[in-house]
């Protein structure tokens, strides 16, 4: 399941990666980390999307109360 919420964005935004929310967005979000998680270097790249999730959010909240 995914915890697409505003933190999560955040980190995203952080990578370089934008999502609207317009309508198939929680298809394009699990995408992006799919596509990301491909793209990186080893250990990042054997984490699950799950793994992926949870750092995202994690980094959303300190980016997001940092403002």
């Amino acid at each position: 399941m995914a915890i697409h919420d505003r933190r999560a964005h955040s980190g995203l935004r952080t990578l370089g990666i934008t999502l609207s929310h317009a309508p198939g967005h929680c298809t394009r979000y699990l995408e992006a980390i799919d596509q990301f998680l491909a793209a990186v270097p080893d250990p990042i790249r054997n984490w699950t999307a799950r793994d992926m999730e949870t750092r995202l959010h994690i980094a959303g909240i300190f980016l997001w109360s940092a403002r």
